[in-house]
């Protein structure tokens, strides 16, 4: 009877062994897919990466020829662009308030932690930029709302600290809505502003010798064991050189 008692107890002993490493068997496959899943879920929603054609889709509301679909998928862009934008908000605020309190500590330990989030220093930039963008340009709720419904890369444009201020205040004030017609914009007002030719350079250049020059030759001249006429004469000879010369950088000019 003992004997048959501990038969029973080893082969228990043996089940509860094998139902462990069963388990332990399971639980060692398991982890690493759901590690997996959690990676790539955090990475999709942290870098939001794009699956989108090389090429840019052209698409054009007004093509639509059904007014209620029209509708529809021009609201259901706005809440998207809304719901993208708040995520992208919150991140830079969250940032924007770390990169304060530990970016500038030597150790480099922000930066380190930027890449085990997953997010590049330019990323973190933008997205701070845009944070700071907001609270410094949209004073009311309706103001916030209404640059959170934009497209996400027309926010980051007008949030770069190098924006063109004319380019912001027509997003601001609705005038642009997309990206395309900022960046239309924006390469025509590039292409409009004044550029500083060569000749302008030069003209510049030559004013500032000029001016040292006649500083110089006058301190020399008050110093000077020279007579006075003898001095005057050689100051207006100079004067004269340079008068020559300046003329001569506007014939230059006409010739252009």
């Amino acid at each position: 009877m003992v004997k048959l008692l501990g038969e029973l107890l080893m082969i228990n002993k043996k089940i509860n062994v094998l139902d462990r490493l069963k388990q332990d068997s399971f639980k060692k496959k398991e982890s690493p897919v759901k590690q997996n899943i959690e990676s790539k879920e955090f990475e999709i929603t942290v870098i939001e990466k794009d699956f989108l054609p090389d090429n840019e889709v052209l698409f054009n509301y007004e093509d639509i020829q059904d007014l209620e679909m029209k509708n529809d998928l021009l609201k259901y862009e706005s809440l998207l662009n809304l719901a993208k934008s708040n995520y992208h908000t919150k991140a830079g605020e969250i940032l924007n308030e770390a990169n304060e309190k530990y970016a500038n500590h030597k150790n480099g330990t922000f930066s380190i932690w930027l890449e085990h989030m997953k997010i590049g220093k330019k990323s973190a930039e933008r997205l701070i930029n845009r944070f700071k963008f907001i609270k410094n340009n949209c004073l009311t709720s309706e103001d916030q709302f209404y640059f959170e419904t934009l497209p996400l890369s027309l926010t980051y444009e007008i949030s770069a600290p190098n924006a063109n201020k004319d380019l912001i205040n027509a997003v601001l004030n609705k005038q642009i809505k997309t990206r395309k017609e900022y960046i239309i914009l924006k390469n025509t007002l590039k292409n409009e502003s004044p550029k500083v030719s060569e000749f302008d350079s030069i003209e510049k250049l030559f004013n500032k010798l000029n001016s040292n020059i006649s500083t110089l030759i006058e301190n020399k001249v008050e110093s000077s064991t020279l007579d006075s006429n003898k001095a005057k004469t050689v100051y207006e000879k100079i004067e004269l050189l340079n008068k020559e010369i300046k003329s001569l950088l506007i014939e230059i000019e006409k010739l252009n």
